[in-house]
């Protein structure tokens, strides 16, 4: 018996669980850091602990690196099912009697998440046509976004509403639990070795695992290009609000970028959609970034500085709708090798932002703010260099190459 195919409104009602789980996920983890002064005064620690962070941070490392493998064993749904599970646990770390339980449940969080952003974007691979992956990628990229605007929009509300931080992080945990429950509702898998249609012969219905990935030249490229983008948000987003002499007020300046990058993922939607060669848009992209970056950090003008921040947050965000369909675009791809190759990805772009955002950490600690920032513009430029090193999937093709394919 073929396998069940997933109509146009079941693909639809998908998207929508996947995305607010995600932004769920990201909106717990942004509440779970806010309420950290009040949850170390209860549990008596002395100071505020950077585990409460990197706690999801190695979880994240660890769940990229095997929630391909997770796919495989369990199936796509099964899998979703598990990673919205572990999202869940925000409700365990409100329940917590002590701070080290506390903090597994932040891990079991970012675990969850992790394995959860692998799986969307194969979902969206098997589900959705080529014209309209960048469409879903571009909305599910903003999820972080969106689930960080919740909760900084909502949060000193329901602070004042519910007042124990208990209370607050078991509120936004409960969207997770009712994202879970229409899951297993509507949720439905799909074969893995298969392509959306199963009209891929060159896929011949062979797994693709982790050593096949490793194999692939355009990792490595994707992963450089990358890792100079994915610093510097981390930066702006985590790091850069505790400037403490910044031209204007610094967590203006992060909330900023994070607002505009919404209107800029439509804009890049938008432009994946109409323009021909999609390289060009990458590279304009982290020519602009690196250059508002640069202007930001080293004009005396407040306005200057709040400008560029805003075009950051829409520049970034241009193109990530289009660079996210890049591994669906590979030769032969199927859900399975899409979910692989993000695996590895992420995996490796994760422990390069970690080691990069240390450095940079450092520096501010021990030269000046400025040093640590003027190296984070620096390293972003990777992501310039490396979009010309990535395949370009629109490039004509030659006489020869025409005639080889007849």
């Amino acid at each position: 018996m073929p396998p069940k195919t997933i109509g146009p409104r079941r693909a639809i009602a998908i998207e929508i669980i996947l995305f607010l789980t995600y932004a769920f996920f990201s909106a717990s983890w942004m509440v779970g850091s806010v309420v950290t002064n009040d949850m170390i005064q209860e549990f008596g620690v002395g100071h505020v602990p950077s585990s409460v962070n990197n706690a999801i941070s190695a979880a994240k490392i660890v769940g990229n690196f095997v929630a391909a493998w997770i796919l495989v064993k369990l199936g796509p749904k099964k899998t979703v099912a598990f990673s919205c599970l572990l999202t869940c646990a925000v409700i365990i770390g409100a329940l917590s009697t002590s701070f080290p339980f506390f903090i597994l449940s932040r891990f079991l969080l970012g675990f969850g998440g992790a394995v959860l952003m692998i799986c969307m974007t194969p979902y969206v691979v098997y589900c959705f046509s080529p014209k309209q992956q960048p469409i879903f990628i571009g909305i599910n990229n903003a999820g972080p976004n969106t689930g960080n605007l919740i909760a900084l929009f909502s949060i000193s509300a329901v602070r004042a509403w519910l007042v124990s931080w208990r209370s607050v992080i078991l509120f936004y945990g409960l969207f997770s639990v009712i994202l879970l429950v229409l899951w297993l509702i509507v949720g439905r898998g799909y074969p893995i070795a298969a392509t959306p249609k199963q009209t891929d012969q060159s896929a011949g219905g062979k797994l693709y695992r982790y050593k096949d990935g490793l194999k692939e030249p355009f990792l490595y490229e994707f992963i450089f290009t990358m890792t100079g983008r994915l610093v510097m948000y981390t930066v702006m987003l985590y790091l850069f609000p505790l400037h403490p002499d910044f031209t204007v007020n610094s967590q203006f300046i992060s909330t900023m970028i994070a607002l505009t990058g919404i209107p800029g993922t439509i804009v890049g939607i938008v432009l994946a959609k109409k323009l021909k060669r999609q390289i060009t848009l990458f590279r304009f992209s982290g020519f602009a970034q690196s250059i508002a970056f640069f202007v930001m950090i080293l004009t005396p003008s407040g306005t200057v500085a709040t400008v560029c921040a805003i075009l950051m947050g829409v520049v970034i965000f241009i193109s990530t709708p289009s660079l996210f369909t890049l591994p669906a675009r590979m030769p032969g791809a199927t859900p399975q090798k899409v979910a692989v190759i993000m695996t590895l990805y992420w995996t490796g772009a994760y422990i390069l932002q970690m080691i990069v955002y240390a450095v940079i950490v450092h520096l501010a600690n021990v030269t000046t703010w400025k040093t640590a920032m003027l190296f984070t513009a620096f390293y972003s430029l990777t992501f310039l260099v490396g979009t010309f090193l990535l395949p370009d999937f629109d490039k004509p093709r030659t006489r020869e190459e025409r005639a080889q394919n007849r």
